[in-house]
């Protein structure tokens, strides 16, 4: 399962590091603190004005982004110093709390986890939205990192229910042509899935073991450089 912890922390790495050519020593500034609190008072005000449910679903999209951005930031803090540092980070902390975009902290993976039911929401409200799917990819990906510690195939709390939902969002995903989709996450993801539904009995061993290798045999091609087809060889019982 090494393999596994080290993709694990290196995904988490790789996506809080794209922020730190932008913020520097301090991951959060005076203006950015000012300008996430006003985009997420401006969301949470048009939503609760019982706006048409188009409107609803794309701020509830909108804050469950924004606050996405300072999670990543958060995390990034806590990866690289062991906890929340800055002046500008303590307060955006503290105002998100008073204001009621509480940040949630898993004690079993020690970082502040995704808020997934703005996302939930969203779709619910309108799923055929042009924000549509990075909605659907947001909940699939930090599902999927959020839920467990070393092993992916044994997460912390996930239903049948859910998992056949995740399924069905991956599979979807994988038509989506948007920039901000990763397709190698997506393929990677549903995979893992596969072999959880296999496991679980959710799906029929023999159908998810060809939906597991034909992601799979994809991931190899495309992506010669990953390590996500060894972690995903490492995983399977029969790669």
């Amino acid at each position: 399962m090494r393999d596994v912890v080290c993709l694990r922390l290196c995904a988490i790495v790789w996506g809080l590091l794209c922020f730190t050519t932008v913020w520097s020593h301090e991951s959060i500034t005076i203006e950015a603190r000012k300008n996430y609190l006003a985009k997420l008072q401006e969301s949470y005000q048009l939503q609760a004005g019982n706006p048409p449910a188009a409107v609803k679903a794309k701020a509830l999209y909108q804050i469950g982004a924004t606050l996405e951005e300072i999670r990543d930031l958060f995390n990034q803090d806590i990866i690289s110093h062991g906890a929340v540092k800055g002046l500008e980070s303590t307060l955006l902390l503290n105002e998100l709390a008073r204001a009621g975009f509480k940040m949630e902290m898993s004690s079993k993976i020690g970082l502040y986890v995704s808020q997934l039911h703005y996302y939930r929401d969203a779709l619910k409200l309108d799923g055929k939205a042009s924000h549509a799917d990075h909605a659907r990819y947001l909940l699939l990906k930090n599902h999927f990192y959020d839920s467990f510690t070393d092993n992916p195939l044994a997460p912390f709390s996930q239903t049948k229910e859910e998992l056949l939902e995740l399924m069905e969002i991956g599979e979807r995903l994988l038509k989506a042509k948007e920039n901000n989709i990763n397709p190698e996450e997506v393929k990677f993801i549903l995979a893992i899935h596969y072999l959880q539904a296999i496991q679980q009995q959710v799906i029929g061993k023999d159908d998810g073991q060809k939906k597991f290798k034909k992601l799979l045999t994809e991931l190899r091609k495309e992506y010669p450089q990953s390590l996500k087809p060894l972690t995903l060889e490492a995983l399977s019982p029969t790669p």
